[in-house]
């Protein structure tokens, strides 16, 4: 009996492990990147203390923290996706910092989507033949 529960024990705890990453994104890192840079320029949560645009990697303060502590973002092109790779190095059981950083990077992206997603160029509406033409200086 205690072997069989040996095994179970050592088969719970390798299941992380086999698992896929969680910081998985779908499509090419550049993207990940411009919501990475546009969450981090957020003086308000975050002190820049290096950008490495051509590799992918950052180190930020958290703004607020009571000790200040150094965090890391690199992204990894990956088959079909981005994976990030996130350092938070604070300490204790609450994440929050990270917690912060994950939900702010979602809706950083979901932003630059809507911003692709909305066409760029204004719309020129053609102008009727009988109109007159606008005269300078009047509004």
């Amino acid at each position: 009996m205690k072997a069989i529960a040996s095994i179970v024990f050592v088969v719970l705890l390798s299941v992380p492990a086999l698992a896929k990453p969680r910081d998985v994104f779908p499509g090419p890192c550049d993207n990940v990147w411009a919501a990475v840079t546009a969450t981090l320029s957020d003086g308000r949560n975050y002190g820049i203390v290096s950008l490495d645009d051509l590799n992918k990697r950052a180190a930020f303060t958290v703004i607020g923290d009571l000790t200040v502590r150094t965090d890391k973002v690199t992204l990894i092109p990956t088959d079909g996706g981005c994976q990030m790779k996130l350092v938070i190095t604070q300490i204790g059981s609450d994440n929050s910092d990270e917690r912060c950083f994950r939900g702010r990077l979602k809706r950083s992206m979901a932003r630059l989507q809507l911003q692709a997603s909305k066409p760029s160029t204004p719309v020129n509406l053609p102008v009727p033949a009988n109109s007159p033409a606008p005269v300078r200086g009047m509004q």
